[in-house]
C-alpha cells in the first residue's frame, strides 16, 4: 500500500513538472504572453504579501479534547508582544469555568495551561500529524503510529502551572514558563486576579 502511494506520488510529480515545463515554454514563445505572465505573477506575489502583512493575525485555538491546550496560529514575531498575548489568554481562560478531565501523557498536572505553535504538519502516516492534530484528537500512545504532544517540544510556547484554592483575594498564583522559537526563555511567577 505504501509503495503504491509513493509510486502514484512520483507519477503525479513527474506529470506536474512536465506541465510546468510546457506552460513556461508556451509562455516564452511570444512577448505578450510573457508580459501577461509576469504581471499575473507580480499581482499574486503582491496579494500574498499584503495578506500576510495586513490581514493575517495571531489566533488562539482551544482544543476540543483538552480544554487546557491552545494551538497558536500565526504567532507574532515580537517576543514581548507574544508573551503579553499569552498571559492575556491565560487570564481569559481562568475566568471561564474550564474543568480539565483528560490529562496529557507527559504531564500529571490537570491545573496547567499549554500553548503550542501550529506546526509539524506532514502527510499523516509519513511523519508527524502536527500540533493541530490535538485540536480534535486524543493522544495516541501506542500502535503502529503514536501521536503525543510531548513529541512537539520545538513548538512549545508557554506553560502555566497553577493551584486553585479559595482565598479572600480571588487570585490564582502559578509558574509561567515561556519559550521562544523552541528555546526556553524564562520562568515567572504570575498572580492573576479573578473577578
Amino acid at each position: 500500500m505504501f509503495i503504491l502511494f509513493l509510486l502514484v506520488l512520483l507519477i503525479f510529480i513527474i506529470v506536474l513538472l512536465f506541465a510546468i515545463y510546457k506552460a513556461v515554454k508556451w509562455t516564452l514563445k511570444e512577448k505578450i504572453r510573457l508580459k501577461w505572465a509576469v504581471s499575473i505573477l507580480t499581482t499574486l506575489v503582491l496579494a500574498i504579501v499584503i495578506k500576510k502583512v495586513f490581514f493575517t493575525r495571531m489566533e488562539f485555538i482551544q482544543s476540543n479534547v483538552y480544554s487546557n491546550l491552545y494551538i497558536v496560529e500565526n504567532p507574532v514575531k515580537d517576543k514581548d508582544e507574544l508573551k503579553t498575548a499569552i498571559i492575556s489568554k491565560i487570564k481569559e481562560h481562568l475566568k471561564t469555568n474550564h474543568k480539565q478531565t483528560k490529562k496529557l501523557s507527559y504531564s500529571n498536572e490537570t491545573e496547567c495551561i499549554y500553548f503550542y505553535e501550529d506546526g509539524g504538519m506532514t502527510f499523516g502516516f509519513l511523519g508527524e500529524a502536527g500540533t493541530s492534530y490535538f485540536l480534535d484528537h486524543e493522544e495516541d500512545l501506542g500502535g503502529f503510529v503514536s501521536e503525543e504532544l510531548g513529541m512537539y517540544q520545538q513548538y512549545l510556547m508557554a506553560e502555566f502551572y497553577y493551584e486553585t484554592f479559595s482565598n479572600e483575594l480571588n487570585s490564582i498564583c502559578g509558574e509561567f514558563s515561556f519559550f521562544y522559537e523552541g528555546e526556553f526563555v524564562k520562568t515567572d511567577t504570575l498572580v492573576i486576579k479573578i473577578d
